[in-house]
């Protein structure tokens, strides 16, 4: 999910999940899990943000 949403090579997009796991102090399956749960995004700056909810109506 991080490859696609950062346009980066899967190599990179698990330097940036390990990157973001460690500076958290968290392991990278939690960070992971967030991701996959959508409730975290990276950004290009590997920082994490919390998706943007969008109204469908």
């Amino acid at each position: 999910m991080v490859s696609v949403q950062l346009s980066l090579p899967l190599t990179q997009a698990r330097l940036r999940l390990r990157a973001h796991a460690y500076s958290s102090g968290r392991s990278i399956t939690d960070i992971s899990q967030e991701v996959v749960d959508r409730r975290l995004r990276l950004d290009h700056h590997g920082n994490g943000t919390p998706p943007t909810v969008v109204d469908k109506d």
